[in-house]
């Protein structure tokens, strides 16, 4: 890790990150009530190597009314190339972060907004023999909000808005799914399918993207599973267009 402004930024990030896990901790403990588990993880990829992976854990504060506080801890990797005056340059960045926020339940719609920290361990390969950048730590902000909407019984839209300080990179996604099977949530399984748009980017790569989805959801078992995958157009400020094709899937656990 490199010395100077970045390594101290990042050291005050992890500090953070510190006293706002253990805050929460003290307040789940003070409430003396257990707290959900929830989990997701997920990953998106494209033919240009070009992607990102996540895995998150978290429970909820004050769960069981119309107003909660989410609580989690995230570990991310984010890695694309881009064009730079011709040469392809290779850009790898894990990163670990935590966040908190609000959460409103209401029968209509799930409303989730979350800001937090985030460090993020960035590696540059650049072409021509100039070999491998030194690995950078960057800090930064985290905010994220999600919406998940009923409308009527089987049309269930789907929003999300992130953006990460440390990679400077903005993430949206709006996806219109709907449901076709047990409408009452009372079998074992739910089946969506549905229809998404992405843009996505940061100073070195852009993208936007259109695609189609399939969820499963395992009401028993408080899971889900989904895939979706589709076109992408994406382009870098010194390099040309690139299109082809993207896939992910998402994994949901509640324990």
């Amino acid at each position: 890790m490199s010395g100077g402004p970045g390594r101290v930024a990042a050291r005050r990030t992890i500090a953070w990150l510190g006293a706002a896990a253990l805050a929460a901790g003290l307040a789940g403990a003070r409430a003396g009530t257990a707290s959900p588990l929830e989990t997701i993880a997920g990953w998106e990829g494209d033919e240009f190597h070009q992607g990102y992976a996540f895995a998150t854990a978290g429970t909820f504060l004050g769960e069981g009314g119309t107003f909660s506080i989410p609580v989690q801890a995230t570990g991310s990797y984010l890695y694309y190339d881009y064009e730079d005056r011709g040469a392809s340059v290779a850009v790898r960045a894990p990163g670990a972060g935590a966040a908190t926020g609000i959460r409103a339940t209401r029968s209509s719609a799930i409303w989730t907004l979350l800001a937090g920290g985030e460090v993020r361990w960035e590696r540059r390969d650049r072409p021509g023999g100039a070999g491998a950048d030194a690995v950078v730590a960057k800090a930064g902000a985290v905010v994220q909000g999600t919406a998940d909407l009923k409308f009527a019984r089987r049309v269930r839209p789907f929003l999300l808005a992130s953006y990460s300080g440390s990679a400077r990179y903005l993430y949206g996604r709006a996806a219109l799914r709907l449901q076709c099977s047990n409408l009452d949530w009372t079998g074992s399984t739910v089946w969506l399918v549905g229809l998404e748009g992405v843009a996505q980017g940061n100073r070195d790569t852009d993208a936007v993207q259109a695609g189609a989805l399939l969820e499963c959801a395992l009401t028993r078992a408080r899971a889900s599973l989904g895939i979706h995958g589709g076109y992408k157009d994406g382009a870098s400020p010194t390099g040309g267009r690139r299109r082809g094709g993207y896939a992910g899937l998402s994994l949901y656990r509640r324990f």
